[in-house]
């Protein structure tokens, strides 16, 4: 029972980080830096920094709101790995 609810804390919170990057990018691409918003999705299929790269533009850039909520999934999503690696 522990393991599957694991499993969908991992699951809700990979989706919850998803969204959160695809918000930063909306914000990228509408203030006109959609240069630095590419840059961020192909380096994310290439070597997988580019999300890094959005976390660190989105505290900079100021969205709050969404930064708090994609650090908790960043924060659950490590929390729920270790519980599934040590069940």
């Amino acid at each position: 029972m522990e393991l599957s609810l694991a499993l969908v804390v991992a699951l809700l919170s990979g989706i919850g980080s998803l969204v959160c990057f695809i918000l930063v990018m909306i914000h990228l691409f509408q203030n006109e830096e959609g240069g630095y918003a590419i840059a961020c999705i192909v380096l994310l299929f290439i070597c997988g920094i580019g999300g890094l790269l959005a976390y660190i533009k989105g505290w900079m850039e100021d969205l709050t709101p969404v930064m708090i909520v994609w650090s908790v999934c960043i924060v659950l999503g490590i929390l729920t790995r270790f519980v599934l690696m040590s069940g």
